[in-house]
């Protein structure tokens, strides 16, 4: 029975971590698209632009580093699975 709920548990991580993952990945997208976006543009970039740029550089990484670990200890636990 335990390790019923705990596969059901895992198996609902691993479903929320995919549909965080699908909605970042679409953010990651658009970002990408006005990153490039901003050496095209004919004015100067504003102190502004280069802020939100930091700030969304910043939130990537840090994103990935939290996908990455969720992504690890999903992995562990289906090792764990593996071995009983």
């Amino acid at each position: 029975m335990k390790k019923t709920r705990s596969i059901s548990e895992l198996q609902l991580k691993a479903l929320r971590l995919y549909d965080e993952f699908a909605l970042f990945s679409d953010q990651c997208a658009f970002l990408c698209d006005a990153f490039a976006a901003v050496p095209a543009r004919q004015e100067a970039i504003t102190p502004a632009t280069l802020g939100g740029l930091d700030f969304y550089s910043q939130w990537l990484k840090t994103r990935l580093v939290e996908i990455k670990i969720e992504l690890g200890q999903i992995h562990e636990q289906l090792r764990e699975f593996e071995g009983v």
